[in-house]
């Protein structure tokens, strides 16, 4: 059992050099070695929650929040650098990585009892 996290675990994702990403309601995503289980690094990504993970061929971490917002960092080893990529309205509930590098996420309806929902959907980023 791999512990850190504060809170619920929604997104797990294996790197193509065998790491382990965890990404957590607690806004965080914790990276282990997949074969040993140790925790290496947690990097702070969406305050609101991390609700889904992608991994490109190149190690690139892709992180949907539920703020909307996507999260890359490139080159996870040392000297990795972060952007925000895209803001979609509703939380990115979901990430895809076609093998030529798009990146696809897909939102939540959002809507209240007294409003009428936003539609659902999915983004080309």
């Amino acid at each position: 059992t791999l512990t850190g996290h504060t809170l619920v675990v929604f997104a797990l994702a294996l790197g193509p050099d065998g790491n382990l990403f965890s990404g957590s309601e607690d806004g965080t995503v914790r990276v282990w070695c997949g074969n040993e289980g140790i925790h290496l690094r947690t990097l702070q990504c969406d305050a609101a929650g991390v609700f889904s993970l992608a991994v490109g061929l190149d190690g690139s971490l892709f992180v949907g929040g539920c703020s909307g917002a996507v999260h890359v960092w490139r080159a996870m080893g040392r000297g990795s650098r972060h952007i925000v990529a895209q803001n979609v309205s509703g939380a990115s509930v979901t990430l895809c990585l076609s093998a030529t590098g798009t990146l696809y996420t897909g939102r939540e309806v959002i809507g209240y009892a007294d409003e009428e929902p936003s539609e659902g959907g999915v983004y080309i980023l």
